[in-house]
């Protein structure tokens, strides 16, 4: 991608595991959204993307401790699309990614077995989930016979371009029964 690509983002509305609807922008198979959240008395917004083709949403949380800051957070994501409108819901399996020299840590493998146990996911589905995130840590994160010590692919380049993308900000609760 060259340049900015503020002219080529179409609006959508994100809705987040059916409590925050978000206004977004989508580039390609990328969607940004910032939304806000209240966390011991102070109020946090936060930016997030959504990997379209790898089912993983991705931030850099506003929470984490100083000696953290800049590092990643990776979800595994349930997307559903509808004309313009996409809700992601979180399935679980976390990844934190930090700089290139500390190792990524795979969280919540536990509760996504014990969300398996309930039937929250079928066995489809379930595996869906795990070949999905096998796949973002192969094409993203695991080396191979590199010397660098650099991610083979993360951020993804299309990210980093919507980083510092500008679109009006708009978030909101979602009601129960709404």
């Amino acid at each position: 991608m060259t340049g900015s690509p503020d002219n080529e983002l179409i609006p959508v509305t994100v809705i987040r595991d059916h409590r925050i609807r978000a206004a977004g922008r989508r580039h390609d198979d990328v969607i940004v959204y910032d939304w806000g959240f209240d966390l011991h008395g102070v109020h946090y917004e936060q930016r997030s993307y959504i990997l379209l083709d790898d089912g993983i949403q991705i931030n850099q949380p506003v929470i984490f401790p100083p000696e953290q800051q800049g590092w990643w957070y990776c979800d595994l994501v349930k997307v559903t699309e509808t004309r313009d409108q996409v809700a992601v819901e979180d399935l679980w399996i976390d990844v934190i990614v930090g700089p290139p020299d500390h190792p990524y840590r795979v969280l919540d493998l536990d509760e996504y077995a014990a969300a398996v146990e309930r039937g929250e996911l079928t066995p489809a589905e379930a595996a869906d989930g795990l070949i999905r995130t096998q796949r973002f840590l192969d094409r993203r994160l695991n080396r191979r016979d590199e010397v660098l010590r650099t991610w083979p692919d993360f951020p993804p380049q299309a990210v980093t371009s919507l980083a510092d993308a500008s679109f009006h900000r708009d978030w909101s609760l979602i009601k129960a029964g709404s």
